[in-house]
């Protein structure tokens, strides 16, 4: 018994007439006769009798349309779960990993996706630059797509990902809404000199701090948690070099707790942000939403010109 005759089968079952059910299928009602005598014939049973109420389930009959609605959805599953694999799948999780640069944009990215589809599964990890490099160079399609600050090392492997400069970020400084710093229109190495810093646990970070000239200040304390990192910010105990989109529409610079400035030494500084996902990922269109999501929301934050 095939689908098209489980079909059959049930929507004789629905119209309670063969003749209904054709006009409803598009076909001749002697097809489905035809079918349904091969069915019985194949369990031995008569599953349906005529009467004046129409075409009725015998009692085997019922047993048969029973199992059979199971098996239609049965059916009906597997081609949706197959259809999926192959157009992106709802039903195959979406693996992201992103460094606590991307953080902030990368969850309202998720959100946003999850808001037009509900059923998407997605699977996020943050980690550190150097975890998430390592993830990629030696275990390719352990994400479906990564962001990261760049990384030249990855060219020795651009017949395998996708390596798609999304923007050059220029670093900027958070401080908190207390600083005697929060009215400057740009902040300066000079300004910064009394200032305690808040770091991340990561060689990137180490090396903005570096490109800031600040890596001889005081340092209040260094954690991969980021959490902590804004709450000692917020606190007025230490202020934190970042990228310019790191905490837009962050709901602590929304709300004024933090205030995100721009940099200068004497020059702003520009790295790029990329994204990196494997060649397979381009066919996904789950992945490419949440890329062009990612995308638009970078573009939301105020370009440099625009500063004046």
């Amino acid at each position: 018994m095939n689908l098209e005759q489980i079909d059959y089968l049930l929507e004789v079952a629905k119209e309670k007439s063969i003749r209904k059910a054709a006009d409803k299928l598009h076909i001749t009602p002697s097809a489905i006769s035809q079918s349904i005598l091969q069915i019985e014939a194949t369990l031995g049973v008569t599953i349906f009798q005529r009467s004046n109420k129409g075409t009725i389930p015998t009692s085997e009959g019922s047993i048969v349309l029973k199992q059979a609605f199971e098996l239609q959805c049965k059916f009906k599953e597997l081609y949706e779960g197959v259809k999926g694999i192959a157009q992106g799948s709802l039903s195959v999780p979406l693996r992201i990993a992103f460094t606590p640069t991307f953080g902030n944009v990368g969850y309202n990215a998720f959100m946003a996706l999850k808001a037009e589809h509900k059923e998407l599964k997605v699977e996020i990890q943050e980690g550190m630059h150097e975890e998430i490099m390592e993830t990629i160079i030696k275990n390719n399609g352990a994400f479906d797509i990564a962001f990261i600050v760049e990384n030249r090392n990855l060219y020795a492997y651009d017949d395998l990902f996708h390596i798609e400069p999304l923007y050059s970020s220029y670093v900027c400084v958070a401080v908190g809404k207390n600083s005697s710093l929060r009215s400057k229109k740009f902040l300066t190495t000079a300004d910064l000199t009394n200032e305690s810093i808040a770091i991340f646990e990561t060689a990137t970070h180490r090396e903005l701090v570096k490109k800031t000239g600040l890596e001889d200040n005081s340092v209040f304390v260094t954690s991969n948690n980021s959490f902590l990192i804004r709450k000692v910010v917020k606190d007025g105990h230490a202020i934190c070099v970042l990228d310019d989109f790191s905490l837009m529409n962050h709901p602590d610079t929304l709300n004024g707790e933090i205030i995100v400035l721009p940099f200068r030494n004497p020059h702003y500084i520009y790295r790029e942000m990329w994204a990196v996902y494997p060649k397979d990922s381009a066919k996904n269109e789950n992945v490419m939403n949440y890329l062009n999501t990612v995308k638009n929301l970078i573009r939301q934050g105020c370009p440099l010109e625009a500063l004046g």
